[in-house]
């Protein structure tokens, strides 16, 4: 069951609530999953109280999906009869799950907090939000003006108004609402000094390219492929990115994503032996400085990928837990369920000369006593209540921004709790840019956890828009409002994509190259920061099969078998989103979004940009325009 314990003020949000989820007593350990973290394990650790499992958290107002996972198994809160299936395409989730209603019941809602009255770029943001249904006008009311607010978007409990004005000091204002029942109501005064966005500033002039090393070139000959048999090592090396800087640049593309280079046992190298080590497979520590020193003579950044919701099997910690149980001084780093944490049968089977491929299919079905990564026995999970973790996490993301790196993408962040990456990130210099791989509803990921995230709920809007086809451009612009109001400034520094090492390539999802322009013209010319993953550009397509290898093809270098007209389009897209600040913090202005049709301004000062997509049936009858309007 949920019960909400009471509402309270909030810097972030206005207002959140203290809800209580709890669920009969079963089973060695159980968590709370829901949209607020992707139903992921391990950020919400239910504890026992006296016959059941519980868990206090803080939300904001709204519709929440959850669930309960008892020892890995997922279960839906029998106690609470409101049950809805909850798709998300952007991670492949579809499940009957439980529905919890946070509303503290007023009509009319507004806080000077981060985003109901912030700033960007010389500009200030109200948002007022409303009863659905409620409101029929709404007046901002300031320096003895009247300023009509703008529908900006609707959810399933409430509206939410709009009015954006030139400035960014200290403001006092008020409400005017006239209700769908004729009566008017106002609402303050309010005095109060905007909230402004706490990010990098390098970060709003970037434009990502995101590289599997394994998948994208080979420069040193010599680099072994790979420890054992059957992991798909394809031999790529930061040598060969280091070779391929020149191309990236050329791009436009001004900064790089790297997923995991350090020493690792697979190829994605998801699950980390040595953090303080680059993986010998990649060429070692020696070609990292060569790469840092290269990129920053072209003016890029870099952005290294942090696996700190697990470690692999074969970790030094880990493998002394095996070795010396419970007196191994690292057993309180992972959340072991009972010792010892494999049998020896498991042990044996591991050790045996059998193809690794089969091996790992027979381990795969013995048991093991600890948590980890969906169950999987290569990754087990660590104890992020331990202090000690926190200060090694914290240490090792120090090492490697004192090494050259600009940021950190931190994977699985929504299955780690918010609060040990809060206080990770007050450890780090200001001017390290951190995104986490949060793949649902963001909101208590960002502003004092991480400057943004990978943004799964637009990847999910433009799934439904430009791939299936489920919603027109009246809900799409919905969607997109209703993240703006939900987020606020924070939008302007999440990491935006099409496609990504988790995911099928866009290009086939979409079945047209025209299509994926259009849809790679709305990233460049929307809020928050673009990235291509390798190969988009030169449209690069998903190799045949299923999981998430498909999107992991390798890189054809061969410039005969490149799309041009992609690559010169990509080229262009990127020039001008790299050029114009407009692209980068201006406002967004809907002009008409229609059918099939969307058009739309951002406007930053005297300088306006104006885009326009429309696309009929025929994916290749796609087509859009951006073009640099008169002030």
């Amino acid at each position: 069951m949920y019960k909400t314990f009471g509402f309270e003020p909030d810097w972030r949000f206005g207002r959140v609530a203290l809800v209580e989820f709890s669920t009969p007593l079963r089973g060695k350990w159980a968590y709370l999953m829901g949209s607020f973290n992707a139903f992921n394990e391990g950020s919400f650790r239910m504890e026992p109280l006296e016959d059941r499992w519980t868990i206090r958290i803080m939300l904001p107002e709204g519709v929440w999906h959850y669930g309960f996972s008892i020892e890995g198994e997922f279960e839906r809160d029998e106690e609470n009869p409101r049950r809805e299936t909850y798709r998300r395409l952007s991670y492949r989730f579809e499940r009957e799950v439980s529905v919890a209603v946070i509303d503290a019941g007023d009509g009319l809602f507004h806080a000077p907090s981060a985003v109901h009255l912030y700033t960007v770029a010389g500009r200030t943001h109200f948002l007022l939000r409303g009863r659905r249904g409620l409101v029929e006008e709404a007046t901002l009311r300031t320096n003895g003006k009247g300023i009509e607010m703008r529908r900006k978007a609707v959810d399933e409990l409430f509206e939410y108004f709009e009015a954006i004005l030139p400035g960014k000091g200290e403001v006092e204002y008020s409400f005017e609402i006239l209700t769908h029942r004729g009566e008017t109501v106002e609402l303050g005064p309010f005095r109060a000094v905007p909230y402004r966005l706490n990010a990098p500033e390098w970060v709003f002039e970037s434009v990502f390219y995101q590289i599997m090393p394994d998948r994208f070139d080979r420069g040193l000959p010599g680099t072994p492929r790979g420890l054992t048999r059957g992991e798909q090592f394809h031999g790529g090396d930061l040598a060969g990115i280091l070779r391929r800087l020149d191309h990236i640049a050329g791009l436009g593309a001004n900064a790089i994503y790297l997923t995991p280079i350090f020493e690792s046992m697979t190829y994605h190298r998801y699950d980390v032996t040595d953090y303080l080590t680059v993986d010998r497979k990649l060429g070692g520590y020696g070609v990292f400085r060569e790469l840092v020193e290269g990129m920053k003579r072209r003016d890029m950044r870099l952005v290294l990928d942090g696996v700190f919701h697990h470690t692999s099997f074969f970790h030094p910690w880990f493998q002394d837990v095996i070795r010396r149980g419970e007196k191994s001084g690292y057993r309180d780093f992972y959340r072991i369920t009972g010792f010892p944490v494999v049998s020896g049968e498991f042990m044996e089977t591991l050790k045996s000369d059998e193809p690794w491929a089969e091996k790992y299919m027979k381990l795969k079905k013995m048991g093991w006593n600890y948590e980890s990564f969906y169950s999987v026995w290569l990754m087990p999970r660590l104890n992020h209540d331990n202090p000690a973790v926190r200060e090694f996490v914290a240490e090792v993301m120090r090492h490697w921004l004192e090494e050259g790196a600009d940021g950190w993408r931190l994977d699985v962040a929504h299955g780690v709790p918010p609060g040990f990456w809060r206080e990770v990130r007050r450890r780090m210099p200001g001017e390290a840019y951190f995104v986490g791989e949060v793949m649902d509803d963001a909101r208590l990921w960002v502003f004092d956890v991480f400057h943004g995230t990978m943004n799964y709920p637009l990847y999910e809007l433009l799934l439904r828009f430009f791939v299936e086809g489920e919603i027109d451009a009246g809900e799409f612009l919905n969607g997109l409002e209703l993240l703006s109001a939900r987020l606020g400034p924070a939008e302007y520094a999440m990491y935006n994509f099409l496609d990504n090492h988790d995911t099928e390539r866009f290009i086939n999802l979409v079945g047209g190259e025209r299509k994926y322009l259009c849809a790679l013209a709305f990233l460049m010319t929307y809020k928050g920061i673009p990235s291509i993953f390798y190969g988009d550009e030169i449209g690069l397509r998903g190799q045949r099969g299923s999981g998430l290898s498909v999107g992991r093809t390798p890189m054809v270098w061969d410039s005969r078998k490149w799309n041009d007209n992609i690559l010169e389009t990509t080229r262009r897209l990127i020039a001008l989103r790299r050029k114009s600040r407009a692209l980068q913090l201006g406002a967004f202005v809907p002009v008409r979004f229609e059918g099939n049709e969307i058009v739309y301004e951002r406007v930053l000062g005297d300088e306006r940009v104006g885009v326009s997509i429309v696309y009929p049936e025929n994916p290749d009858g796609c087509r859009f325009s951006v073009t640099e309007l008169q002030a």
